[in-house]
This record gives C-alpha cells, structure tokens and sequence, in this order.
C-alpha cells in the first residue's frame, strides 16, 4: 500500500527589489520638494514637525527634514535596475532642482534593495544607470541581502 505524503515544502525566498529617493536637510520644506519633482512622496516631514514612524511606533519628531520616496509596490520588476530606471524616468530633477538643493543644503540619497533567495545570484547596477544617478548629485547605496540556505528545514 502506497502513501502520497500531504506534505508541503517550504517556499523559496521570494525576489523582491524596490528604491527609494530621499532628500534630506534641516532646510527642507517638503512642499517645496514635492512642487518641483512633480511627484507624491511615500513620507515626507520638515524638521521638527511631528510624524508617525508606522502603527507602532510612538509619535517622532523630525531631526531633519525628509522627502522620501519609495517603489515598492508601484514598479512590478525584481530587478533594482528596474526600480532605479523608474526613478530616472518619473522623479529625478533637472538642473532647477540641483539648483534648489545647494542653495538649501540639502541632500539626495538613492537606494536600491535587494532580497532573494541564497542561492540566487546577486544583481548588480549597470554602470551607465549608476553614472545617470550620480548627475543629480546623489549618494547611491545598496542593499543586497540573500536568504541563508541554512534556515531551511525539510519536512
């Protein structure tokens, strides 16, 4: 007699990739930043104005101020190149704004995340991308992480 086991195995990591655009800056109005790219930001805050970090999180104050933007869940593609190109396509400003942010000191940073499984092999930013990024002037960082094969158990 013979059994076919109802046994499922564990999912692989899932591929997720997403950016984000963020300006910051003690002289940062975010109406200022969100009228010259043209774009609604995922959060945005001036210092010393009160924001919410999150359902659990107690009520913050801002440091500095923020204008930050985030792919996740609007660029469908598992690939940081993706969610970079988009940025380049929809939110990075022209020489006005590069303007705006030395006259207020402020600063752009882009970040591109990563996550798959261990056994996948990490992306990389095609340099020509990476060369468009650093025009506006931006900090470019990344964030690649992999899942741990070890954490796996079978069934």
């Amino acid at each position: 007699m013979s059994a076919t086991s109802m046994t499922k195995s564990a999912p692989a990591d899932p591929v997720k990739a997403y950016a984000t655009f963020r300006v910051t800056g003690d002289q940062l109005v975010p109406d200022q930043v969100t009228r010259l790219l043209k774009i609604v930001p995922t959060l945005a805050y001036a210092k010393g104005q009160h924001y919410s970090g999150g359902p659990r999180s107690p009520d913050l104050i801002g440091r500095t101020g923020v204008w930050y933007f985030c792919t996740d869940g609007i660029v469908a593609g598992i690939r940081p190149a993706d969610h970079l190109a988009f940025l380049l396509r929809q939110v990075v400003p022209g020489p006005a704004f590069q303007q705006f942010l030395k006259r207020k000191a402020l600063e752009v940073v882009i970040t591109a995340f990563w996550h798959g499984p261990a056994e996948a092999k990490q992306p990389s930013i095609p340099r020509a991308l990476a060369d468009r990024l650093k025009q506006i002037p931006a900090r470019i960082e990344t964030d690649f992480d992999q899942g741990d094969a070890g954490d796996r158990h079978a069934a």
